[in-house]
């Protein structure tokens, strides 16, 4: 018998392209139902859990029950355990959909947790503290984007050596084996490591970049967060649209709106488009406006 083939790059990135096809259809339909059902205030609510719910149930029937992915089937490409031998037990694939689904979503609820943790403080109950929570406040949300490098990290791992393209199978040891061996070229490898020197290369300016904006500018976030005091009223000026709540991390629509940057990503998850205007635009084309209040 043959020895199996490791899926490639190319098999394993159309699968994943295909998967995203038929779980942003799925998202869509959940998405209005939840809407005609619910009403839009508890969808803007909900939403982002209304796309976790729906991600997770579109894995919950294609991996969780031992089946392909529409995407899998479309590449003729079959998830294995680490020893290439049989497909990966129910439990380590119900790790690696647990951990894709719901990872991302309640990271990003412990960090707006923890930021109005750090918000509702007052400067009499950390007396001895003030330069500590005061820098933790600044740095957070450069802590939790490192997570966003870590991801562009793996990314280009996977487009220099294949094997995981998301940091879940990665970490539960998932692979993928050709079933046809005809359908995959060899020779197919090389755009992509080229593609995975291009990704480093534009990873590490913009870390650069990023640095050094970060230190001449910390100093005079502090002074501004001293001088409000937290105690700036919401108002229509400084007021998120989709949460009506103060703008956090303010980020600008190409048509000139303002949205807190975690309630328009939201959005654009399930729609690309500006949610007063209804102009349509690629995620790619969101503003953040750094030191905007």
């Amino acid at each position: 018998m043959a020895n199996p083939q490791i899926a490639g790059t190319a098999e394993i990135l159309r699968a994943s392209q295909k998967d995203e096809e038929y779980m942003r259809y799925l998202r869509n339909l959940i998405s209005d139902a939840t809407q005609k059902c619910l009403g839009i205030p508890l969808w803007i609510k909900w939403k982002d859990f209304s796309s976790v719910f729906s991600d997770a149930l579109f894995f919950s029937l294609t991996t969780l029950s031992g089946l392909q992915t529409l995407g899998e089937e479309y590449s003729n490409i079959i998830q294995v355990d680490r020893n290439l031998k049989s497909i990966p037990s129910k439990w380590v694939r119900f790790t690696d959909i647990s951990l894709r689904t719901f990872g991302y979503y309640f990271l990003l609820k412990f960090q707006t947790w923890l930021e109005n943790q750090l918000s509702s403080i007052s400067p009499t109950e950390c007396s001895d503290s003030d330069a500590y929570i005061s820098t933790l406040k600044n740095y957070l949300p450069i802590i939790f984007r490192a997570i966003t490098v870590l991801q562009r990290v793996h990314l280009i791992a996977f487009y220099l050596y294949g094997n995981y393209h998301d940091i879940t199978k990665r970490l539960t040891g998932i692979k993928y084996l050709v079933i046809r061996r005809w359908l995959s070229l060899p020779n197919q490898q090389t755009p992509y490591r080229i593609l995975g020197w291009i990704a480093a290369s534009q990873l590490c300016l913009s870390l650069a970049i990023n640095m050094y904006a970060a230190s001449t500018k910390v100093s005079s976030a502090i002074v501004k967060e001293q001088e409000n005091d937290g105690s700036e009223a919401v108002n229509s000026k400084n007021q998120c649209s989709l949460c009506f709540e103060k703008r956090s991390y303010s980020t600008a629509t190409p048509c000139g709106h303002l949205f807190c940057w975690s309630c328009i990503t939201s959005w654009m998850q399930t729609k690309e488009e500006c949610p007063l205007c209804r102009e349509t635009f690629p995620p790619s084309k969101l503003i953040f406006l750094q030191n905007y209040y």
